[in-house]
């Protein structure tokens, strides 16, 4: 594995919109930080730092909270700032729920190569494994594996759609490029069958055909697909983008069946105790 300055943005930007859960209307501006600062939320006066032990819930999307604050759907920007090797980053938030955009990443990527990427003084941190890690939940299997560059490859199984089962590898790292092109189009799904008692349910207030990809089994869309097989590429997204929540740069393999956003913080929780105590034993 090649070394790596740390990286933060060029300059600010803005994006500004309706929050997919809850439809209200939010705005973030990204600032450039210091070397070692990390990615942070900042929610008015209060400061979230973007790591896994700041999760507090994962049912429909990653939230991070602390005391009484709290900020959702972290994933789509902190997955753009994770593909983009953007290690440091102000992210300050007006309102509660990042807005949703298209649906994918790829605003915030846009936004991100627009202002420009800036190379700091320090040498960037890696999180490497030296031995296997794996968590089951029911059907959702995780596998974390040493490696020297940081892959993914993530299976989709659906008990209503066997036409969707597929599987997608991405191998990340210096090199952005398969990211920006490839993952970050890719937006957020459901099935139409889901979408009528998602609505009763009072969820998804600011879901639409603009942000959401709608699926009718077998092969109807509603609307063209931007990627190869877009619903796993998502999730693939949405994988790097919790698996950011590690607060460095991942380099292992991680192999993932049925991954959500509770299965995937489990295993940034997993590899993040297993870190500590590695590095207990060496002190």
């Amino acid at each position: 594995m090649k070394t790596a300055m740390q990286q933060t943005i060029a300059g600010s930007f803005t994006l500004s919109g309706i929050g997919i859960h809850s439809g209200a209307t939010s705005s973030v501006t990204v600032h450039p930080a210091s070397e070692n600062f990390g990615r942070v939320f900042r929610v008015g006066s209060m400061e979230i730092p973007a790591r896994a032990d700041y999760v507090i819930d994962t049912s429909r999307c990653t939230v991070l909270g602390s005391e009484g604050v709290l900020v959702s759907t972290v994933e789509h920007l902190l997955s753009a700032l994770s593909g983009c090797n953007i290690d440091n980053a102000i992210i300050e938030v007006v309102g509660s729920e990042l807005p949703i955009l298209d649906g994918s990443s790829l605003p915030w990527v846009e936004e991100i190569l627009n202002v420009g990427v800036a190379k700091q003084s320090q040498e960037a941190h890696f999180f490497k494994i030296k031995s296997k890690s794996e968590i089951v939940q029911g059907h959702s299997i995780c596998e974390a594996s040493p490696a020297e560059e940081f892959s993914i490859e993530v299976t989709t199984q659906f008990d209503n759609w066997p036409e969707g089962s597929s599987t997608i590898c991405a191998v990340l790292g210096v090199d952005i490029d398969s990211y920006c092109s490839h993952i970050s189009p890719a937006r957020t799904f459901a099935f139409l069958q889901e979408v009528q008692a998602i609505l009763d349910s009072g969820l998804a207030k600011g879901g639409s055909l603009e942000n959401v990809l709608i699926i009718t089994p077998p092969a109807t869309y509603s609307s063209p697909l931007r990627v190869e097989k877009e619903w796993c590429a998502h999730k693939i997204l949405d994988c790097i983008g919790d698996l950011a929540l590690l607060n460095a740069r991942s380099c292992f393999h991680m192999r993932a069946i049925r991954p959500g956003h509770r299965i995937n913080n489990a295993m940034a929780r997993e590899l993040l105790l297993r870190s500590e105590q590695a590095s207990e034993q060496e002190n």
